[in-house]
């Protein structure tokens, strides 16, 4: 599955960029290359305030974000409504071990766009982010 994001516009060249937030850093480091090695850009945060930061600086550039669900410094959920109130557009794949089904509601209706389960399986990963980027 070495499949890159369509890039193919004659308006504008633009390299499909996902900003990564993982607290672990083994599996950080693993999806930037993931990531990486099928084109995208990959930015990275490392806890809650980090990812909020990164994403006030470059949210025009970002186009999708992974977000995990349990952070230092924030939970994934406040994360997510800090980026939907500089951006209410903002895509977002929540990544959890298990989250209530009550909880996941929620999330829904508040806008998180896709959910994914860990441990993550890259080609359903990559799956998901094709499928979010091409229906812009």
């Amino acid at each position: 599955m070495n499949r890159a994001p369509d890039s193919t516009s004659s308006e504008k060249q633009h390299r499909v960029t996902i900003l990564v937030v993982e607290d672990e850093p083994l599996m950080l480091r693993l999806l930037v290359k993931f990531f990486s090695r099928h084109g995208y850009q990959v930015l990275e945060a490392a806890d809650g305030e980090q990812a909020i930061e990164v994403y006030r600086r470059q949210k025009m550039e970002i186009d999708a974000v992974l977000l995990d669900s349990r952070l230092p410094r924030s939970t994934g959920a406040d994360v997510f409504e800090r980026m939907k109130a500089e951006n209410p557009a903002v895509k977002v794949v929540m990544g959890s071990g298990y989250l209530e089904p009550q909880t996941k509601t929620e999330m829904t209706l508040a806008g998180i766009k896709r959910f994914v389960n860990k441990p993550y399986y890259l080609d359903q990963l990559l799956e998901i982010f094709e499928d979010l980027i091409k229906h812009q």
